[in-house]
């Protein structure tokens, strides 16, 4: 449940940003669904962790060829994808070239592929994150306070170009990229990991506060992004860029809110169990294909000129149109593809999936004393 809200997250952040400009409204919204990026990270270090946090071990070369023959493989075929899908990049050729390989450096062949790279380097650095937690075990709760402190202080470094020269400069300019830059998320997710059977007792203690710590949550990013444009005279899209002091409050708020949502969810019963889990499935496909069928359905949108309507259109009519009906339709085609893929030989370079093999029915064997 949790990997599908965050996946729905990062769809919702891309309709917005990639439909229609962003005016006021539109940017309180996306300042919502920004703790998206932080909430991947914050998951798959969880995922790591959970699964590798406690063994005594481990083989990395084995670790590493496991972890990278999944997401390598997608990295490229989809770079390669969005790459071709722009016909303006492929001309002249010895530039296309180029150019392509710079996007498999950089992640930005599509606006979302850096999470990939992202994740390559948190596999990278794994080992050391493991190393950390043992080291610390005991005064977890001092590490995630250091690590809240670094990323609070990265975010006003980015938002105030506090070094605009060297490395350093480059790296707080361009940050999408590259690890350090969500160190407190990996770091969190990490811990909880760590501590989960605590972490989940607590959530279903206090379930109750789910509500209030979301509105909290809520409140921090809103009020930020509030105070940016009426105090800073910031734009909307400046705003509500993602590497915002607030966004470390609204990232924990969401996390332990959305958990404990799908604790509540899981302990009641898991109402539409199938459709969550074929969600979870194929999640990381459906991350991967979503913009392309977003690019396609702006073509279609365009052509016959709902976009132009929807563009037209207000604020809060916008929003309804692209949240209620765009997030839902480009997660569900995305969804329909990945089920179609899952099942054929591109499943790994597509999905970052091994392809299903299809289910090998029982036979029913007589009983000896069975007769003819």
């Amino acid at each position: 449940m949790f990997r599908v809200l965050v996946v729905a997250f990062v769809v919702a952040v891309h309709i917005l940003g990639v439909s229609v400009g962003i005016s006021v409204a539109t940017g309180a919204v996306l300042t919502v669904f920004h703790t998206s990026r932080e909430l991947f990270f914050l998951l798959t270090a969880f995922v790591l962790s959970y699964n590798y946090g406690g063994r005594e071990q481990i083989s990395w070369r084995r670790f590493w060829r496991k972890r990278y023959a999944l997401i390598v493989p997608a990295y490229i075929a989809w770079s390669l994808i969005y790459f071709v899908a722009d016909p303006q990049q492929l001309r002249p050729v010895t530039e296309a070239l180029l150019h392509f390989a710079g996007d498999l450096l950089t992640g930005t062949a599509k606006y979302q592929l850096y999470f990939l790279l992202v994740t390559m380097q948190l596999y990278l650095a794994f080992p050391l994150l493991r190393w950390l937690l043992h080291k610390t075990a005991g005064h977890h709760l001092a590490l995630f306070a250091v690590a809240g402190a670094y990323q609070l202080a990265l975010t006003l470094a980015i938002q105030q170009h506090l070094v605009t020269t060297g490395l350093i400069g480059a790296w707080l300019r361009y940050p999408d990229a590259l690890l350090p830059s969500y160190l407190f998320y990996v770091v969190a997710g990490a811990i909880a990991a760590w501590h989960f059977e605590r972490l989940s007792g607590f959530c279903r203690r206090h379930a109750t506060l789910a509500g209030p710590v979301f509105a909290l949550g809520l409140c921090a990013g809103l009020g930020s992004y509030a105070a940016e444009i009426a105090i800073a005279a910031q734009s909307p899209p400046a705003a509500t860029a993602v590497f915002q002091p607030a966004l470390v409050v609204e990232t924990l708020c969401f996390g332990w809110a959305l958990l404990t949502l799908s604790l509540r969810w899981a302990d009641s019963g898991a109402r539409h169990r199938r459709i969550v889990s074929a969600g979870a499935d194929g999640s990381f496909g459906i991350f991967l294909a979503h913009p392309l069928l977003l690019q396609g359905l702006l073509a279609l949108a365009g052509t016959t000129g709902v976009l132009t309507a929807i563009r037209s259109a207000s604020g809060l009519l916008q929003l309804a149109a692209l949240l209620g009906v765009g997030v839902p339709l480009i997660y569900g085609l995305s969804g329909l593809l990945v089920t179609i893929v899952r099942r054929s030989p591109l499943s790994l370079p597509l999905t970052g999936r091994r392809a299903l093999r299809p289910a090998v029915p029982r036979l029913r064997l007589k009983s000896a004393n069975s007769t003819n």
